[in-house]
């Protein structure tokens, strides 16, 4: 799998319409650039890792889509509620991809065969259990950049804003652009006198071998992070798998050291009492489009 995306175009297009896409980024530059074309289909080879009846989607490990995009693992709509009809996690498909103003979904698929689960990943946490708007998010025990053990539901009372990253990651567009984001939203929060005391970031490496507290320390410190607003976590691995796959975070860990992660980008707004508020896939969301749910919830303008 591949995750890279044109670092240019992927800030400009517009992302699918999907709430549980995995690397949408990618995807929307491809469709993006077919506006008012007629629908195109492209024939899809992989693997599902996840089933998701209640939002009629299909999480597939797919190779490459010539003409479209690189293999990686995303979460496509179906077109039918019947699609998903004996789908399993693991199951091996061929299946068609149906493009169309800038949203793509599976209008057909085959079953092939059926193999394990991919290792060095979170695929099968990331096949059940996903959160949508309105869950809860469960607690989870981590670290923070001083050592400091930290519970997630310390987090309850206050707004908070979710990603996940790790400090190694090369493209500028992924992980950087959410530090970026990050920061950003830093600055407007404590300028914002609705918004200071009431809003916390949250930013978790999923990348525990190598992001000890010492390194996300360096890191913060590099972000001029303010730790009364943002907070930087890791956990083991384990951890961080499962509670990264909740928020439809798909984590693919190369065999090869040092080599990158394969990751896609989710990040969440959660309210006060601990539930999802809204999703933002992908790297095209801004700062601006937080800032705006977070002054509409609080009924500011």
């Amino acid at each position: 799998m591949d995750r890279l995306t044109p670092p240019a175009a992927s800030r400009t297009t517009r992302p699918f319409r999907i709430s549980t896409l995995v690397l949408a980024g990618v995807l929307a530059v491809a469709a993006g650039c077919q506006r008012a074309e007629a629908p195109k289909q492209y024939p899809l080879v992989g693997q599902v890792l996840g089933v998701d009846t209640k939002n009629q989607a299909l999480t597939i490990k797919h190779d490459d889509v010539p003409g479209l995009m690189p293999g990686m693992t995303m979460s496509f709509p179906v077109a039918s509620p019947d699609l998903l009809e004996g789908r399993t996690p693991g199951e091996l498909i061929t299946a068609t991809l149906e493009v169309s103003d800038a949203t793509g979904r599976i209008v057909s698929v085959t079953h092939t065969g059926s193999a394990p689960l991919p290792e060095h990943a979170n695929a099968a946490e990331l096949a059940s259990h996903l959160l949508d708007v309105g869950d809860e998010v469960p607690d989870a025990a981590f670290l923070d950049s001083t050592d400091a053990r930290r519970s997630f539901s310390e987090w309850r009372g206050s707004w908070t804003v979710v990603t996940f990253i790790y400090t190694q990651c090369p493209l500028p567009n992924y992980c950087p652009l959410m530090d970026q984001n990050f920061s950003m939203l830093q600055t407007a929060i404590g300028e914002d006198p609705a918004l200071r005391g009431h809003v916390k970031l949250v930013s978790i490496s999923f990348d525990p071998a190598h992001d000890t507290p010492a390194v996300l320390a360096a890191h913060a410190a590099k972000r001029k992070a303010d730790p009364a607003v943002w907070t930087f976590l890791t956990a083991d691995q384990v951890t961080i798998d499962r509670f990264a796959a909740r928020f439809g975070v798909g984590l693919l860990r190369p065999e090869e050291p040092d080599a990158a992660i394969t990751h896609n980008l989710r990040t969440a707004l959660i309210d006060p009492d601990g539930k999802i508020r809204t999703f933002y896939t992908g790297n095209t969301w801004t700062p601006a489009d937080v800032l705006a749910d977070l002054r509409g919830a609080l009924g500011r303008p």
